[in-house]
């Protein structure tokens, strides 16, 4: 059977009831969800499976918590990744990476849930004992449609993930310690499980799981083999199977048996080698580097002779033509997984370099070796796939493996010449192919690089700075880009602005400031000169600030940090709306000096304790409101009329300016997006100046 079939029918022990006992292991604490803007955003957990389990079972629970706010929180969508041996290496917004990264990994598992509150099973049979890592995050969109809500509007929700792992221990358990022995086990009921361990005889070489079943068609057996990942599985109901593998270097490896169907089966299995012809190999002596810092380390190639002399200088290698070269080296878990590994090959040979037409070929594979074909493809569990390295005599080549899994890796390489018109040795390095005519091997003297660093060889192609970030206890390299690039090196522009772009967002949020030159000109001309140094600091802070933030590196000008200039412009506009309100009032020169003062030290704190929430611009708001209309009814009761205050302002300068000021509110609380955030936030500063020059009365018409 396909491994989908399997899969389903695995499926099926689930659905029908026909898993085993389980035992919960392992709870992780409650982790709290980000957006994913970044690979930066991920929350991490790491459990630990042990050995001998013939099921592992992730559940998770995804839920909203409310933190403030009116109504009820809705549930979102959540993104969960998991993978055995290290962090999976996802890219959910599709962002380009300029890096050439290897393609084939081991396999990674994921799940598209809500948060709310359901729960999801993961559940793995025959699982690879050890490290697992999930990563987990609010699913990714599209940024430019990302709403930017005034803090305090609507409702604010954590979304929150929790987390367990159960186990599933199998009924009988056998250790197979030599491969010319045959172990037999027997199987009595339904979903009846067996493990059988046994070492690696053979080191990346194809093996046999030969065993036979005496339920014949009455029943259905489903047999699997997994090292530090699953190796190779079937379901059969024939007496006799035959199931092919390649054995994973220095790992002990498990056969879990399963009856799916049927009653009662005896089982007997024995191992037995591929019938290979020897291949001429020639192994790379390595040396490990380790450098004080995270993930960050090299092997390097060092001769016998270089060894006993004490250089440490890495050395170049000759390929000899029809030896298949194989540099092996280690990566440790946990502390060797959170950066990315490089790997390079390049021509040192300068007779060949005058040659043209010269193809170094490179595979790189985890836990066994690639052998290359005549075509120079690489060869991966009995199939070919296109090299992941392809040097040639003019420069250097490099493959990166973000997060690499833990264990043996090792890099096959050959070197080849190609006819001047060989059109196939292109197409083999693109898509494989076992034979090309065109093509012959040749000796070549070469330089290999095998190293370990943060994001990619420490940077982040000048767009971005490279940061460790911890999660979960464990810590991992990821870019934080700049001016709207993203990717995992910072290499997607698809949410940049070119530069008019750029210069029209900020000359709109700095310009539309200069409408405050009218409330100045008006608050000067009615003689309200406290309030022009007011509305005189919201042109000035507020111009700067936004010159400061929106210029994205390329036209910012910033005159002071931005967190000062952003104080002085919340501060500022709050001022604004305190004093305006007073100035309304009309209270008379004792009570408004008390007022302006007061509210200057208050609005101070508040804007220095959480300038960005609701409360802080409903404090003057609501206060100075509710002075003007105690104010005013006052009067109205001494002067025994609602005819205050005196028209036009009463009936028509008041309506036209909260009109104003509540359309540049709304649209400043509700419609603000990423993508119109300059047009909306523009618009606002315009509908305050104006509300302003309409709201500040003249004094005749406050008598």
């Amino acid at each position: 059977m396909q491994k989908e079939e399997i899969a389903f029918l695995l499926c099926g022990l689930i659905q029908l009831g026909f898993c085993g006992k389980t035992t919960r292991i392992a709870q992780r604490p409650t982790n709290i969800l980000l957006d994913f803007n970044a690979y930066r955003h991920i929350s991490i957990l790491h459990f630990v499976v042990p050995e001998n389990s013939a099921s592992a079972n992730f559940k998770f629970v995804a839920k909203e918590e409310k933190l403030s706010g009116i109504g009820s929180c809705s549930p979102r969508d959540v993104s969960v990744f998991l993978k055995y041996g290290s962090i999976p290496f996802v890219q959910p917004d599709g962002a380009k990476i300029k890096a050439k990264i290897l393609k084939e990994r081991r396999h990674h598992y994921s799940l598209k849930i809500l948060s709310n509150g359901d729960e999801h099973l993961k559940r793995i049979d025959a699982p690879p004992p050890g490290d697992w890592y999930a990563i987990a995050f609010r699913s990714w969109s599209d940024p430019d449609n990302g709403k930017i809500t005034q803090a305090g509007i609507g409702v604010f929700c954590d979304t929150t993930l929790d987390a367990d792992l159960s186990i599933e221990i199998p009924d009988k358990l056998l250790m197979l310690l030599d491969e010319k022995n045959d172990i037999s086990i027997q199987l009595t009921k339904k979903n009846d499980s067996a493990i059988i361990q046994f070492p690696s005889f053979q080191e990346s070489e194809p093996m046999f799981l030969n065993f036979t079943s005496s339920c014949g068609n009455d029943c259905l057996l489903i047999a699997q083999i997994t090292a530090r990942k699953q190796l190779a599985s079937i379901a059969t109901n024939n007496s006799a199977t035959s199931l092919k593998f390649h054995a994973y270097d220095k790992n002990l490896h498990y056969a879990t048996f399963r009856l799916f169907s049927g009653n009662l089966t005896n089982i007997t299995m024995n191992l037995s080698e591929d019938d290979v012809s020897l291949k001429n190999i020639s192994y790379v002596k390595l040396v490990r580097k380790s450098l004080p810092d995270f993930f960050l380390f090299d092997y390097e190639h060092l001769n016998d002779d270089d060894s006993n002399n004490n250089n440490n200088k890495a050395t170049p290698l000759n390929l000899t033509s029809g030896i298949l070269s194989i540099f092996k080296f280690h990566i440790d878990p946990i502390y060797d997984i959170g950066g990315t590994l490089t790997i390079g090959l390049k021509v040192t040979d300068s007779e060949a370099k005058k040659k043209k037409n010269i193809l170094l070929i490179g595979c790189v594979s985890l836990g066994y070796y690639s052998d290359i074909t005549s075509g120079a493809s690489c060869v991966r569990e009995e199939k070919s796939t296109p090299p992941d390295i392809v040097g040639n005599e003019t420069s250097p080549s490099f493959i990166h493996v973000p997060y690499p899994e833990p264990g043996i890796w090792y890099l096959t390489v050959k070197a080849f010449k190609s006819n001047e018109n060989c059109h196939c040795a292109k197409n083999c390095t693109e898509f494989a192919c076992d034979e090309c005519n065109c093509i012959g091997e040749i000796d070549l003297r070469i330089e290999s690089s095998i190293s370990s660093s943060s994001c990619v060889e420490g940077s982040c192609n000048d767009r971005g700075r490279c940061v460790q970030y911890m999660s979960g206890g464990f810590v991992f390299s990821a870019c934080h880009c700049f001016a709207g690039y993203r990717g995992f090196d910072c290499d997607d522009d698809t949410y940049v602005l070119d530069n008019n772009g750029i210069l029209l967002r900020v000359l709109t949020l700095t310009l539309s400031n200069l409408a405050f030159l009218g409330s100045i000109y008006i608050a000067i001309r009615r003689q309200y000169y406290t309030e022009a140094i007011v509305y005189s600091g919201v042109l000035i802070f507020s111009s700067f600030y936004h010159a400061c933030e929106a210029g994205e590196n390329l036209y910012t000008f910033c005159l002071m940090r931005l967190s000062v200039l952003q104080f002085c412009d919340f501060f500022n506009a709050l001022l604004s709306i305190w004093v305006t309100l007073i100035a309304m009032a009309s209270f008379g020169q004792r009570l408004t000096n008390f007022f302006q003062m007061t509210g200057a030290i208050v609005l101070a704190i508040c804007a220095e304790l959480d300038r960005t929430a609701l409360w802080v611009f409903l404090l003057p708001t609501i206060t100075g409101c509710t002075l003007v209309i105690i104010s005013w009814l006052k009067k109205c009761r001494s002067r025994k009329t609602f005819k205050y205050p005196a028209r036009p302002y009463g009936t028509i300068h008041l309506g036209i300016g909260l009109a104003l000021v509540i359309l540049g509110l709304v649209c400043y609380a509700f419609l603000q997006t990423r993508k119109n955030y300059f047009i909306v936030h523009s618009f606002w500063h315009i509908c305050v100046a104006v509300g302003v020059m309409l709201l500040l009365p003249k004094r005749k018409y406050m008598q």
